[in-house]
Parts: C-alpha cells; sequence; structure tokens
C-alpha cells in the first residue's frame, strides 16, 4: 500500500500555468527537474507552443543530468550499507555540487521552464566542466574507470561480471556478494514492461471520472506493469545477457543502473560537444486547452496531463512511475511473493536490495 499523495498536482487548480510551472517543482522535490519538464511540456501542448530546439535540447539534457544524479545517489548512499561498508557521503557531495554547476549552466534561470520560453543562452564551457566533475566522481567511487571506457570495456554480461568479480569499488562488491549468495535471479518474477500508452488512451483514463483510481493503482490492458531503468534498459546487450540468466532478478537491475547512468554521461557529453538536436519530449493536445506529455525520469515513465480553462488550470494529473511499480500487484510485489522461506535478518536484507532496486523515492517499511 502507498501513502504517496498522489492527487497533490490538484493543488494548482485555478492558478495560471506560469505559477503552475514555476511552483511544481518545489512541491515534487524529488525528480523536480523530471516533473517541470513534463509541466513546461504538458503546458506548451494546450497552449499550442510550437517546438523550440535548444529549449528542448536543454531540457533533455537537465533531465539526463538528473537522472545521473539520482543513480550516483543510490550507489553512494544507499547500496554500500547493503555489504557493511560507509556510505560515500564525500564523494556524493562532490556529485551535487558537479550536477549544481552543469544545471546552472544550462538553465540558468527557472524560466527555463516557463511555458513558451525562448531566449536562454546557456554557459556550455562550464556545463562541460561541470560534466567532468560528474564522470570523475563516477570513475573514482564506482565504476573504477572513466563512464565511456567502463561501457567499452562491458559490452556483454560476461564483461560485467568479470569487472564486478575484480574492480575495488563498493558497487562491484555488491554485485560481487550478490553473486556470491545465489541471489543474482532474487525478486524474479514475470511482469510485463509497460508499452506505449497512445495519448487518446492516456486522456480517457486521466481525464475521465476514474482518473483518480487510475492514478493511484495504474493498469494497462487490465494488468499492472513495470517501467523503470532495468526495463528503460531491457535492449542493452549487458541487461539482455544478464536477464537471460537471472531474468528480472537483482544482479541486471542494479546492472542497469550502472549502464544507464555511464551511458547517460556519454550522451549528455555528445550533446554539449555537438550541441546537437534532441527529439522533443512526447506531447500533445488531446482537445482544447488540454495537453498531455510524458517524460522518462529516473525511476521511470512520468506522465502530466493538464487541462486548462485559458491561462487557469482547470484540472492537473500527474502518473508517476512508482504507482506502477508499487502497484499491489505489481512488479515489486510479485518479486516480495517470490522471495524464499528464510530468517528475518536475512529476508529483511533481500527486500531492502529488491526495494531500493526498483526504488520508490519515498521512504518505505
Amino acid at each position: 500500500t502507498s501513502s504517496r499523495p498522489v492527487s497533490a498536482s490538484r493543488v494548482f487548480v485555478g492558478k495560471s500555468l506560469a505559477e503552475t510551472s514555476a511552483g511544481l517543482p518545489a512541491l515534487f522535490s524529488v525528480c523536480a527537474i523530471a516533473q517541470a519538464c513534463a509541466c513546461s511540456a504538458a503546458c506548451e501542448a494546450a497552449m499550442g507552443v510550437p517546438e523550440r530546439p535548444l529549449i528542448t535540447y536543454l531540457r533533455s539534457s537537465l533531465v539526463d543530468a538528473e537522472t545521473v544524479r539520482e543513480h550516483l545517489w543510490r550507489m553512494l548512499l544507499d547500496w554500500p550499507r547493503f555489504i557493511g561498508e560507509p556510505v560515500g557521503a564525500p564523494a556524493m557531495a562532490r556529485a551535487m555540487t558537479a550536477f549544481n554547476r552543469l544545471r546552472g549552466a544550462l538553465g540558468q534561470s527557472a524560466d527555463l521552464f516557463r511555458p513558451g520560453v525562448a531566449g536562454i543562452e546557456p554557459d556550455l564551457a562550464a556545463a562541460r566542466e561541470g560534466l567532468d566533475e560528474l564522470a570523475e566522481v563516477t570513475a573514482q567511487a564506482i565504476l573504477g574507470a572513466a563512464p565511456g571506457d567502463w561501457l567499452a570495456k562491458n559490452e556483454t554480461a560476461e564483461d560485467l561480471i568479470a569487472w564486478a568479480r575484480s574492480a575495488d569499488t563498493s558497487a562491484a562488491r555488491l554485485l560481487r556478494e550478490l553473486m556470491a549468495r545465489g541471489w543474482s535471479a532474487l525478486g524474479r518474477n514475470r511482469i510485463r514492461t509497460l508499452a506505449p500508452i497512445p495519448f487518446a488512451d492516456l486522456e480517457a483514463l486521466l481525464g475521465g471520472g476514474l482518473a483518480d483510481d487510475f492514478v493511484a493503482r495504474p493498469v494497462w490492458q487490465e494488468a499492472p506493469a513495470e517501467t523503470s531503468p532495468y526495463s528503460r534498459n531491457s535492449g542493452d546487450a549487458v541487461i539482455t545477457g544478464l536477464s537471460a540468466r537471472f531474468g528480472n532478478g537483482l544482479l541486471p537491475r542494479y546492472a542497469a543502473q550502472l549502464v544507464e547512468a555511464s551511458a547517460l554521461q556519454q550522451r549528455l557529453r555528445a550533446t554539449l560537444d555537438s550541441a546537437e538536436s534532441v527529439a522533443p519530449f512526447p506531447a500533445a493536445s488531446t482537445g482544447p486547452g488540454v495537453g498531455i506529455a510524458r517524460v522518462q525520469a529516473a525511476r521511470g515513465l512520468l506522465v502530466h496531463r493538464i487541462e486548462a480553462d485559458g491561462e487557469r488550470v482547470r484540472d492537473y494529473r500527474i502518473l508517476a512511475p512508482t504507482e506502477w511499480n508499487f502497484h499491489p500487484q505489481g512488479v515489486v510485489a510479485r518479486g516480495l511473493a517470490a522471495l524464499e522461506p528464510a530468517d528475518d535478518a536475512t529476508l529483511s536484507r533481500q527486500v531492502g536490495l529488491l526495494v531500493t532496486a526498483v526504488d520508490p523515492c519515498v521512504d518505505y517499511d
């Protein structure tokens, strides 16, 4: 069961679009950038604002950087606890400084998320310096190599397993511990990956009379589904190889976060070096004054639907990945049900590993 305030977005009903876009990130402080981007994209779809490639580029880059930050947070502050090691607080402090520098360089003003904004001038040199620092922290504290070099050396499941057995970082030691204990497939279960839901169907689900129920316990085609870093990276060769052996168990899940944190830093570097265009966030107007946007946040798919009457919000709905993944019959519930009987200490540790691997973004019991 979840006590997350899934209807908190209704606080913006009656407010202007500008007030909503400015206030929403403060209400949802975890993944605030992804929330801000989804809000802006939904508002702009409702308003009929044309795409601005530079704004899309900056927002998308910041979502990638935020996802890296969230993965590093878990790797440095949560993962070491599972193997009895000190948390990497100093490294995380450096990562936060680097992230804040990158964020300030790309979106020097909160106006970046104001619907219809134009004329933002990023400081790409400062952004590269922030990314360099982020990569250095990742290399020193997590991978033992620069993200690009690590990816080049870990192209298969066997490569990843060999790295975990030999590298001298807490992340590698955690994966080594999972393998040594026979927990690589722990929590394995059969649940499907969330397929893209057409905007017309999202409109029916989020704009109808059963929207509150759907947002609280979402299902698609009469079944729950998973949307997570693991499902998002399931096509990667390393994750495909691990999944063939361990399903959607712990080892593939933790490996997916390592792969994604590295790959996103490489993608950020490529876009910063070339300022190449990126695809806009999927968004559509599904009726007069109605906009829906989809953004891949750190923990999975985030959907915003806004309905406006002129410049005022008439209705606002947010569908977050936590409600998919922690559905009463969802991937975590099924993973917990798959655990074998064990003593309390072992079960507590296994549950912590499984819940952290999927990550509800809030505290849990």
